[in-house]
């Protein structure tokens, strides 16, 4: 069973529009690009599994932040992770594909669960595992014209393009029926990254979100 519609982080998750997805080697690198989001106004975060000290991290966020930001944790491949992440207080819980029991273990601790497809097989099975939105992965494999295909055939599904999404196409992904974009390393210019101009960060990542929620 869906989250209801008026879950609050369904809705945070549906009014972001984007929401970036931090995958970096190290705890401090990801920490900062959090930041950075937060600071741009971004709502809503997820951190991948393969961040060392995951799970710390969304602790931090969830101690700096509380309520006022929307935190996920992707890349959940099994009941274990799931179950650590939420015990952490992820908001989210995020699989690249259809992974058995995170939906229950999501939805009984007041979470949402997001669930990987590509195929319209996938799709249809995620939505019947009850995958409050359906990611789309890799997004740009398929491209915007897949995506319209699949919600053509299934206008009720809530979509979230990830993998390859950008600030530059983004509008295509939305103009094919997505309901919001996973945006990861390419939501932050590299060389100002490289330099931690968190400044010229915030004013580009601030661009972003204007034109998404335009």
């Amino acid at each position: 069973m869906t989250a209801k519609p008026d879950h609050p982080a369904l809705a945070a998750l549906l009014a972001a529009r984007v929401v970036p997805v931090l995958r970096y080697d190290n705890a401090a690198t990801a920490a900062y690009a959090a930041e950075v989001a937060y600071n741009a106004g971004c709502t809503t975060l997820e951190l991948t599994w393969t961040i060392p000290g995951v799970t710390e991290l969304v602790r931090a966020l969830r101690d700096k932040h509380g309520d006022r930001l929307v935190i996920g944790v992707g890349t959940i491949l099994d009941e274990d992770q799931a179950r650590e992440a939420l015990t952490a207080g992820a908001d989210f819980l995020v699989s690249p594909g259809h992974t058995p029991g995170i939906v229950e273990l999501a939805h009984a601790a007041g979470a949402l669960c997001l669930l990987g497809a590509f195929t319209p097989t996938e799709v249809l099975q995620a939505a019947r595992a009850g995958a409050d939105i359906v990611k789309i992965f890799p997004a740009d494999t398929g491209g915007p014209r897949h995506l319209a295909a699949l919600k053509a055939v299934y206008p009720h599904v809530p979509f979230c393009p990830t993998g390859g999404v950008t600030a530059q196409n983004m509008g295509e992904y939305f103009a094919a029926g997505a309901a919001l974009v996973g945006i990861g390393s390419n939501l932050y210019d590299k060389t100002a990254f490289a330099a931690r101009d968190t400044g010229t960060l915030v004013r580009q990542i601030v661009q972003t979100l204007e034109a998404a929620r335009a």
